[in-house]
């Protein structure tokens, strides 16, 4: 099914999300990006599909403007993560370009993961003519010189204030998909080793990858069959071993949602499945559907000893969705 045929199938919900998100909204001005209490732990800044063309000035300003602001901030901000689709067509330019921004603009360590526009549609729309392997190893090799890290593939870890980040991404088996992904068996046993040692002391592990899973964060309404399929890849299982696991995604371009929508349609921006708390970003760059429309939203997220905090805001406009924070406790 396609996203139109997933809106007309679902108009109604289509709409009542996007109306119960905006009617009770609310926004504050500069300054902007302050935790709600002193004793925060560590700020992770989060958006994706940003896709960054080298020849489209507006998304280059929607990143500029969005990474300007945290420089504002009120309490530091300790991390960016920005969950895939960082280019639209994975042309070595615009992956340039997205560096070239990282570096002059980020307040800090920004941590990306590879999604299907850059991968899977090199040579989309004949903007380049490259392979896919050829646009993974771009993204490789730019990730690990920005990061300084030498990762062999396009899955990582990466530790913020004592706080483990775990980067998924395709590994382009076979050649690879267009928009579906190969986790492949290492990655998984790559995964399952970093949620041990990550979680091992009861702090909160993160794991960042473009695609969401199956059947959650009202995929099965908004984008059917966008997700990973854990029939092949059961990341699933793997995350539920282990306490305080938190999936962050992109991909289905699905805008922030008020509480009352999750409520309403069980079409949650953030849900918690068997003890995994599931994180689905709204496009930055693009604009959204059911939920808030606009571009240059995501979530800030606040850890604490005894909890994690997801506040929705707009990057471009600081405004915030007070009407959709979630609270998720923390199993000690």
């Amino acid at each position: 099914m396609t996203v139109v045929k997933a809106i007309f199938s679902n108009f109604l919900a289509f709409l009542m999300a996007i109306f119960l998100t905006i009617l009770p909204y609310k926004g504050v001005e500069l300054p902007v990006i302050d935790a709600s209490k002193d004793d925060c732990r560590m700020i992770a800044e989060m958006i994706s599909d940003t896709h960054l063309e080298a020849k489209e000035p507006a998304r280059q300003s929607f990143l500029k403007t969005g990474l300007k602001n945290l420089s504002r901030a009120k309490t530091p901000v300790d991390t960016v993560v920005i969950a895939g689709d960082l280019t639209n067509y994975a042309d070595e330019p615009s992956l340039a370009k997205y560096y070239d921004i990282l570096r002059n603009y980020s307040p800090v360590k920004a941590l990306s993961a590879a999604g299907n526009h850059d991968i899977g549609h090199a040579g989309d729309r004949d903007v380049t003519d490259i392979t896919r392997e050829e646009a993974k190893a771009n993204f490789i090799r730019y990730n690990n010189e920005y990061l300084g890290i030498e990762a062999e593939d396009t899955y990582y870890s990466y530790e913020v204030k004592g706080y483990k980040f775990i980067v998924l991404g395709d590994i382009c088996k076979d050649g690879g998909h267009w928009d579906a992904m190969d986790i492949g068996e290492e990655q998984m046993a790559f995964l399952d080793s970093e949620l041990a040692e990550a979680t091992a002391d009861g702090k909160p592990a993160f794991v960042v990858c473009h695609w969401p899973v199956d059947d959650i964060n009202g995929e099965a309404t908004i984008w059917p069959d966008s997700g990973i399929d854990l029939e092949v890849n059961d990341v699933k299982s793997v995350m539920e071993k282990y306490d305080n696991v938190f999936y962050i995604s992109g991909h289905m371009h699905a805008g922030i949602k008020s509480t009352a929508v999750d409520d309403t349609y069980g079409l949650a921006t953030v849900e918690t499945v068997n003890g995994v708390t599931y994180i689905n970003l709204p496009t930055y760059g693009l604009v959204n559907m059911f939920g808030d429309a606009v571009s240059g939203t995501g979530i800030q997220l606040e850890v604490y000893d005894d909890e994690v905090i997801l506040r929705p805001r707009n990057f471009i406009t600081n405004a915030w969705y007070t009407n959709s924070v979630y609270t998720i406790e923390l199993v000690k």
